[in-house]
């Protein structure tokens, strides 16, 4: 099964990058591969989330589940059709230079072949851009953060 891991070091807390990624309803306004997210229903920590994606050639409809540990992890699961499998696990860990550490750890695996070998020919630049855009927003949202210690 595909896996990729992604990480970038921001310079702001836990608390705040996880409310960040935690936003998932905001996606549709600065992630580029999301179309729309919708919170289906909510019972306490744990989210169910619709979305509508697009990677390649393709538009895709998912529905997720996200387990949100704040602030410390985001753990997302998805076994729903045209995926076998999709998990994902954000972490949010100080970072030795201050701020945070945001990693990505995803695994997935589509039904279609050529959905399939569409994403695993750019997943990776997908998952980057994906933590650009974080780190974009996070710019926007709290400033330039603290310099590095």
């Amino acid at each position: 099964m595909p896996s990729h891991t992604e990480q970038v070091d921001l310079p702001y807390s836990p608390r705040q990058v996880f409310d960040l990624v935690a936003d998932i309803e905001s996606y549709p306004r600065f992630l580029p591969s999301v179309i729309s997210a919708r919170i289906r229903r909510r019972n306490g920590d744990m989210l169910w989330v619709d979305q509508r994606v697009r990677f390649a050639l393709f538009r895709v409809s998912i529905a997720t589940r996200a387990v949100l540990q704040a602030p410390i992890r985001i753990h997302i699961v998805c076994q729903d059709n045209p995926l076998v499998r999709f998990k994902q696990i954000w972490t949010f860990a100080d970072n030795l230079a201050g701020g945070t550490r945001l990693r990505s750890s995803t695994e997935y695996e589509f039904r279609a072949k050529l959905m399939r070998l569409a994403l695993d020919a750019t997943f990776k630049d997908l998952q980057r851009a994906t933590m650009d855009a974080f780190a974009t927003r996070a710019r926007l949202l709290y400033g330039e953060g603290p310099p590095p210690r």
